[in-house]
């Protein structure tokens, strides 16, 4: 099996274990003091802690938002991102699961852009789009 590795920076290891695996349900691999990695299918995310990281002051921008599949397109910067596409059940957990942290979201639910979208923010300000590609649209 091929693996993808992606490797980030956060400010706040226990945050970062709790956003990626307690709430989006990351599969954790390792957990030290200075770096935690979690795995999600054929993808090992990894991330290093830093003493700061600059916060962006607006969502990553994503291609669709701004050409038609989402009304009313936030403003963007051109950031960094993650989109992370789960199993139905796992979506609707990590939906119920970050919405019951208070963790900031795009919108209040989950919507439609041609799959199943729910946007937020982890704990250092990086957007994050949570996706469930499989179900239908209502």
């Amino acid at each position: 099996m091929a693996t993808w590795f992606a490797y980030e920076y956060c400010t706040d290891i226990s945050a970062t274990r709790e956003f990626y695996g307690g709430q989006v349900g990351l599969t954790l691999i390792w957990d030290g003091p200075e770096d935690i990695a979690f795995q999600h299918d054929c993808v090992q995310l990894s991330f290093r802690r830093a003493d700061s990281l600059t916060r962006p002051q607006s969502w990553a921008f994503q291609p669709g938002w701004s050409h038609g599949q989402l009304s009313g397109a936030p403003k963007t910067e051109h950031v960094r991102s993650i989109s992370i596409a789960l199993a139905p059940a796992a979506f609707r957990s990590a939906v119920a699961k970050l919405k019951s942290a208070g963790v900031e979201t795009l919108r209040p639910e989950p919507f439609w852009v041609g799959y199943w979208s729910f946007v937020v923010r982890d704990p250092d300000g990086q957007t994050v789009e949570l996706t469930d590609p499989e179900s239908p649209q209502h």
